[in-house]
């Protein structure tokens, strides 16, 4: 191979366009290599990733369980506050802290706050009555000994020019029961339902006070909250599967009917969504942890896809000669495909 310089290029150009025309050969023989293995051996390649799909899907069926701890999903491991608050918790844990309010316990456990807000204007010491009976339907409650840590004021206005900083007026109230596990699951399990009735009490309280806003907080309300954003999302998943889906059939769609095939494009979309779970799977089994923003990464594979599907067929060679028809096609989109269940969607169809 001969390259003819250009009046003034320098002499990197000529080796950097060396360069891409031994990586472009290269990478066309390699998929040459590629196409002709995948048609020699189609039993193979349509079988043994079928296995390793059902294999490693049910084992993430199987496997699948939400994560309950924010710290795992949303912090580092070597996070300089998971740290604070793991020193924080030996030095002072909280089912020795009974003397402590809530404020200065760094990792609570089971737990239900309430906050009481008096309308805008008023004075939430005035609403003696009603705190002390949303205080009283909590204590009625079904749990076991009783212990108050305390609460705290906010909103407050102290009174002028008063030397002992003596309260005027207070805006909201808050009042925390804390409930002790002894690290047992069991009794965890009995906190979580404590903390459900909790909430539930609360709702019907404030029908009940209509003068009070009750505001109520669990434990488990952030991580409640958390894994809503996927009931969230849930509709914008649909929609984007959809217009996928669309895309998908309307690109491998040609107005010659013989040549047109729709199904490949559905299919394409089909392999990645098993491709997912089986990535799923793998993760599992390694002892990992798939989060869900991950589900979108297989995706980004489906213009290879689609490369594969808009390929120029060869029209002089018949099908019957699939391991050369198979040879031109990989050769001619130089396309490396990492994941086998994108090959074998296509091989199955040719």
């Amino acid at each position: 191979m001969c390259f003819l310089r250009r009046p003034g290029a320098p002499a990197s150009w000529i080796w950097w366009r060396m360069l891409r025309q031994v990586l472009r050969r290269g990478l066309q023989s390699f998929c040459h290599r590629l196409g002709l293995c995948v048609s020699r051996h189609p039993v193979f390649f349509l079988t043994v990733p079928a296995v390793l799909t059902i294999t490693f899907g049910l084992s993430a069926l199987n496997r699948f369980q939400p994560e309950g701890d924010l710290e795992r999903l949303v912090a580092p491991s070597h996070s300089l506050a998971k740290i604070e608050r793991s020193l924080a918790s030996s030095l002072f844990p909280l089912d020795q802290s009974k003397s402590q309010l809530y404020s200065d316990l760094h990792t609570p456990g089971r737990y239900g706050r309430v906050i009481l807000l008096s309308p805008p204007g008023d004075n939430i010491l005035l609403q003696a009555e009603g705190i002390l009976q949303t205080h009283r339907a909590v204590l009625e409650m079904k749990d076991g000994r009783n212990s108050f840590i305390g609460h705290q004021l906010g909103g407050v206005v102290e009174v002028p020019n008063s030397k002992d900083q003596r309260v005027k007026s207070a805006r909201a109230i808050q009042i925390t029961y804390y409930l002790q596990t002894y690290g047992s699951a069991t009794q965890d399990l009995i906190g979580e339902k404590w903390e459900n009735e909790f909430c539930k009490l609360m709702r019907k309280l404030q029908e009940e006070h209509q003068d009070l806003q009750l505001y109520s907080l669990a434990s488990f309300s952030l991580w409640r909250d958390f894994h809503k954003t996927s009931i969230l999302a849930r509709s914008k998943v649909l929609v984007s599967l959809v217009l996928i889906l669309t895309t998908a059939t309307l690109s491998s769609s040609m107005k010659d009917c013989l040549r047109s095939k729709p199904f490949l494009g559905l299919l394409g979309v089909l392999t990645v969504c098993i491709s997912i779970v089986t990535a799923a799977g793998i993760f599992f089994i390694t002892d990992g942890k798939y989060n869900s923003t991950l589900l979108g990464i297989p995706f980004f594979a489906m213009d290879e896809k689609f490369v594969f599907h808009h390929h120029p067929s060869t029209p002089s060679l018949p099908p019957s000669h699939l391991p050369s028809r198979m040879k031109l096609l990989f050769g001619g989109t130089q396309v490396i495909n990492v994941s086998i269940i994108l090959t074998i969607s296509y091989c199955s169809t040719s």
